[in-house]
């Protein structure tokens, strides 16, 4: 009962705060005056340079690195591995120079294949090296154009089949005429033959050279209207009346050698120590002279005429070869080529070398013509011919060795020595052409 009647109690509590709730309710306070905000101006876009997009960075081309063997004497390595660094640098490509002996480069390729060794990308080396090449199938075609001027029996050294094998740079081994300081230079082969054998007496040479090496014989034999081979190169031409002509010449040359000893070496000796009157010897010689004697002084001329006609030595050079299984691409090496063969870096090469420029318009340059042995040799660069590096040259040199000195020193019977070397020059070339 209790508990009922405190309940009522709490619910009439509750009743009464809802009514109260449910009251009038109070006034709302009166609002402050405020002043009139002026009405919001919103400002107009104001145009504006857009920024310029930063172009995505893109990767510095790695320089290449090609290989190149330079097969040369020591003596001529810096000249020529300075001129190659620059040449690279303006192909944009890196060149890593390896010296190589000139005499055992073959060899050392045959080894470093054995050994499983990859090959050079290039090659410079002379032109007996390219026929060696070529004939170990080492080589790939070089891919480029000439310069127009280039001497032309540089161009015919370095091709084969109307196929370049290599990019002459530097022409050398041109005979030259040498005599004593108290002689003078014969004109004609004849003055050279009666100028020797005046000269020769007990204790002096008249005429000493290489006797037995049919470079010797070129320049006689071009003169006389003769030639190795053929135009195309592809046969022996040694049996002619220019041959006969010519081994007379050198037996009569010969009446001038020394008494006691006619090698090609006895020879440089007496030349350089001034107990031989004339001779006939290459640039490749000055270090043998210049080692023989320190005070080595010689006169130096072109060679004499012959036979109503110039004499004309067999030219040589130092070529740019690429190696068939290298990586030097056509496009590369012409261009390393092309600054070889620009004018200020011929003449370097020439000075540095004391060789002819490869190119016919700088033989007339007065650097090349304050050089008594580059002004002689100039002299005849433009017309020597250059011996192809086919079968059949290589075997007419062959047969005419095999017969030179002994014809030279009186043994056979001149007339029949010509037909004896042709022999036996078509008997090396049926070897070659043997499967």
């Amino acid at each position: 009962m209790t508990l009922r009647i405190a309940r009522a109690a709490a619910l009439i509590c509750v009743a009464a705060l809802i009514c109260a709730a449910c009251a009038a309710p109070a006034p709302a306070p009166t609002p402050a005056p405020t002043a009139t905000a002026a009405p919001t101006v919103t400002p107009a876009p104001t145009a504006t340079t857009m920024p310029t997009a930063m172009p995505a960075p893109t990767a510095t081309p790695v320089a290449r690195q090609l290989t190149i063997w330079v097969a040369e004497p020591a003596e001529a390595q810096s000249a020529i591995a300075a001129e190659l660094q620059q040449a690279a640098q303006a192909g944009n490509f890196q060149l890593a120079i390896i010296p190589r002996d000139p005499d055992g480069l073959l060899l050392s390729l045959a080894t470093d294949r054995l050994l499983g060794l990859p090959p050079p990308d290039l090659i410079w080396a002379d032109q007996e090296a390219l026929v060696g090449l070529l004939a170990d199938n080492a080589l790939a075609p070089i891919g480029m154009e000439l310069p127009a001027d280039l001497l032309p029996g540089l161009r015919t050294l370095a091709s084969n089949d109307d196929t370049l094998w290599g990019a002459p740079i530097t022409a050398q081994d041109m005979l030259l005429l040498l005599y004593q300081l108290d002689r003078s230079p014969p004109a004609t082969a004849a003055d050279l033959v009666a100028a020797a054998q005046a000269a020769r007496t007990s204790e002096r040479a008249g005429f000493v050279q290489g006797w037995g090496a049919a470079r010797w014989l070129a320049p006689w034999f071009y003169a006389a209207g003769g030639a190795f081979t053929t135009p195309d190169g592809a046969e022996p031409t040694l049996d002619t009346p220019a041959m006969t002509a010519t081994l007379t010449l050198l037996r009569d040359l010969y009446q001038a050698a020394p008494r006691n000893g006619d090698s090609y070496a006895r020879g440089q000796r007496l030349l350089a120590q001034g107990f031989a009157a004339y001779a006939i010897d290459g640039d490749w010689a000055w270090p043998t002279y210049r080692a023989i004697s320190d005070t080595f002084q010689i006169g130096i001329a072109p060679l004499p005429a012959f036979n109503g006609n110039p004499a004309q030595p067999l030219i040589g050079g130092s070529l740019l070869m690429r190696h068939r299984d290298g990586q030097a691409t056509p496009a590369e090496v012409a261009a390393l080529a092309a600054t070889l063969y620009q004018p200020e870096v011929q003449l370097r090469l020439s000075a540095a070398l004391g060789r002819s420029p490869a190119r016919r318009e700088l033989l007339a340059d007065p650097s090349i013509h304050a050089d008594p042995t580059r002004a002689a040799a100039a002299t005849q660069a433009a017309t020597a011919p250059g011996l192809p590096p086919t079968p059949a040259a290589r075997c007419a040199i062959f047969g005419v060795e095999s017969y030179l000195y002994s014809a030279t020193t009186g043994d056979p019977p001149i007339k029949d020595v010509p037909a004896r070397m042709q022999r036996e020059a078509l008997a090396c070339l049926r070897q070659f052409a043997q499967p």
